[in-house]
């Protein structure tokens, strides 16, 4: 079957070797000489070019391709111990833009020298840095900065379910970060990459140019980041409503805006008679030159360089065959980014676009010919509904991985929202190329920023449909798995008619269901008690069954960034509403002039978060104690007037305060637990 793919298979093998050696560990890795003999064995049987030996090649072409992309790997990691126990300073370069956040702007730090005892050193780390707002805007790809202060390593994720921030940066080889602040200066400035920096500077200027000319916010938002890939600019109110109609896609550049341009290109060659295969070459040549021209206009960001990457791929393939295999193409463009960078596939850009496109290849030609539409208008409807349900298909699975939802309606949206896309990123060049014109350019930016305003409005009605999405999935690695084998059996049963294919789907469609009834039976019957560790917020989750109720100070509630990144996934994984404002549980407390006295099921809590003070009040008895807001600056306090079986210290404490109480119930053997230190609280108990 796979005969006609040998990019495929060798993609698949070195990918294998990839995501075992990040798994597994160096145990993956085959010894130096037995690999050398693998590769003379194979390079003999080779040249032997015998039917009798095709199966031994086979397995010898797995074992190589496989080692090749363990130690592809191997030699991509960075052993990064990064020597900062005795550091009072260093020296580093910013290897990328600052990427302004909420209150902070973030950067990556190529460490060049260190001070310690022994004097300045020479090192090489890389540190994830935050700056203050204001002062880390300000700062350019390629300043020399010295930099006060020790980086630490990245630290876990600190509650269930939450983002592995730590993995998403050791797959960028960053094992260190540090909260900098203003405590830094600028002391020189060097181009890492010379390339690189011109192609943010084009990016600039064509940021400048679009913002002159489309004056709406909402709508330069959607254009920066449809056009150039900036996102800055996009506000929570548009990113929910893109995302609640499966639409976000057309908001972070990619392959979808790589291919436009490449059927432009295609289509504008065919009309001046480059397409012939006497030209091929100049065909390739020309795509080739204004794809990456298209890449430097955007900065040069990782997702494009994929995209460009994997249709560069497909000129080229064009050029070198008459009838040559888009799956070979495809492969090999992956291949080629993978050894390059063994880390992308773990990247979920990486994964989205390659199985979107595989997804749409092999199935819209089956889609499309289910249903033979003879008016033009009705079959353009018909080819992008088909391009959707492909894409749908393929990528499905793995988004509810990821991003936990469903979108109801991607097929209304996407027969508006594709075409506008193609429309807005057209416009939008044009736009650029009509700058030097004042006049003339100011008078197209209003149309584009009508036709803009008038998407994201329809985007906004669609998202307002009765439910929109289909929030709080839950896939496990295994489930998306289980998920993707339904899919691939059911379409190749119905491709082949082979019911080894439909067996294969219900298998694992049982299987899936077990697997979701294994994990979500666990939490029918169970109560918890939980203190997030969430910084400088005081946040408990309580929960019965699949209900939950939190308590938390104001800021948290009123943040739902935080509530997002904090709690969410937890109660994601126990099959708990994710959104708060929907809570069910209904749960008994009482209002006191010290905090609050909740009761889960027979269990009494006690939320100290107002200073105790001199109140008389009878001798409370709890089973647990919270400790919040630097309630309490002694354990003497307590004595008289409350007593708990367990008492925990939660993070919106000042760390003298921890310091200090902690200090005090070693002294008087009182165990504490500090969720700053010892993390998340959980207390579980069965119904």
């Amino acid at each position: 079957m796979f005969q006609r793919f040998p990019f495929v298979r060798f993609t698949f093998f070195f990918a294998l070797g990839i995501v075992s050696r990040h798994y597994l560990g160096e145990v993956v890795l085959v010894p130096e000489l037995l690999l050398f003999a693998v590769i003379l064995g194979y390079l003999l049987l080779l040249f032997k070019n015998s039917l009798e030996y095709q199966r031994v090649l086979a397995i010898l072409s797995f074992v190589l391709l496989f080692s090749l992309g363990a130690y592809r790997l191997d030699f991509y990691l960075v052993d990064d111990e990064g020597d900062f126990e005795s550091t009072k300073a260093y020296k580093a370069q910013l290897i990328s833009e600052p990427e302004e956040k909420k209150n902070s702007a973030r950067a990556v730090l190529e460490v060049y020298e260190l001070l310690n005892d022994s004097g300045w050193v020479k090192s090489e780390s890389r540190v994830n840095g935050y700056f203050s707002k204001e002062e880390g805007v300000a700062l350019s790809y390629g300043d020399l900065l010295l930099i006060d202060g020790t980086p630490n390593e990245t630290t876990p994720p600190a509650n269930p379910g939450e983002f592995d921030y730590r993995n998403y940066l050791a797959y960028q080889n960053i094992h260190f970060q540090q909260f900098v602040g203003d405590d830094f200066d600028v002391i020189g400035h060097a181009e890492p990459n010379w390339f690189v920096a011109r192609a943010i500077k084009i990016r600039e200027v064509c940021v400048a140019q679009l913002s002159q000319y489309i004056e709406n916010p909402k709508s330069r938002a959607v254009v920066l980041a449809l056009v150039l890939g900036v996102k800055d600019e996009l506000d929570n109110e548009l990113i929910q409503s893109f995302s609640a109609t499966g639409a976000m896609h057309v908001l972070a550049v990619s392959g979808l805006h790589v291919g436009i341009i490449f059927g432009i290109i295609f289509w504008v060659l065919k009309a001046v008679g480059l397409h012939k295969r006497k030209y091929r070459w100049w065909m390739a040549a020309i795509s080739i030159l204004v794809l990456w021209t298209y890449a430097l206009l955007t900065g040069l960001s990782p997702s494009v360089l994929r995209a460009v990457t994997m249709f560069s791929f497909v000129a080229l393939g064009r050029a070198l065959f008459r009838k040559g295999n888009i799956y070979n193409t495809l492969s090999l463009s992956a291949l080629a980014l993978l050894l390059y960078n063994p880390y992308l596939i773990m990247s979920v850009g990486f994964q989205l676009s390659f199985l979107a496109v595989f997804g749409i290849v092999y199935l819209h030609p089956k889609v499309y010919g289910l249903w033979q539409v003879d008016n033009c208008f009705l079959d353009k409807v018909w080819t992008i509904t088909c391009v959707s349900i492909a894409a749908q298909l393929a990528t499905g699975p793995l988004s509810m991985l990821y991003f936990h939802q469903f979108p109801t309606y991607f097929l209304v949206s996407n027969l508006f929202i594709i075409p506008a896309a193609f429309a807005i990123l057209i416009g939008g060049l044009i736009l650029l190329a009509l700058s030097f014109a004042p006049a003339i350019a100011a008078l197209f930016g209003i149309v584009l920023g009508g036709l803009v305003s008038l998407v994201n409005w329809l985007v906004s009605q669609v998202s307002g449909f009765p439910n929109s999405t289909i929030d709080g999935v839950y896939f496990s690695i295994l489930d998306t798995w289980l998920v993707y084998a339904v899919l691939g059996g059911t379409i190749l049963f119905l491709v082949t008619k082979k019911g080894a294919y439909l067996k294969l789907g219900l298998s694992c469609a049982l299987a899936f269901g077990i697997s979701q009834i294994a994990h979500f039976s666990s939490y029918s019957d169970s109560l918890e008690l939980s203190v997030l560790n969430a910084s400088n917020h005081s946040v408990i989750d309580l929960r019965t069954g699949f209900k939950g109720r939190v308590f938390a100070n104001d800021e948290f509630l009123n943040d739902p960034e935080s509530q997002q990144f904090s709690l969410s996934g937890k109660r994601l994984m126990s099959g708990v509403k994710q959104q708060i404002t929907e809570d069910e549980l209904a749960v008994p407390h009482t209002k006191l002039p010290f905090g609050e006295l909740i009761v889960l099921d027979g269990k009494s809590i006690l939320w100290l978060n107002s200073p105790l003070g001199d109140f008389d009040f009878d001798r409370i008895e709890v089973d647990f104690l919270i400790i919040s807001n630097n309630a309490i600056k002694s354990l003497k306090q307590l004595e008289a007037f409350i007593l708990a079986d367990q008492i925990i210290l939660d993070k919106s404490n000042s760390f003298y305060t921890q310091r200090s109480l902690l200090e005090e119930a070693k002294e008087n053997r009182v165990d504490i637990h500090q969720v700053s230190a010892n993390g998340y609280f959980s207390s579980l108990w069965r119904k």
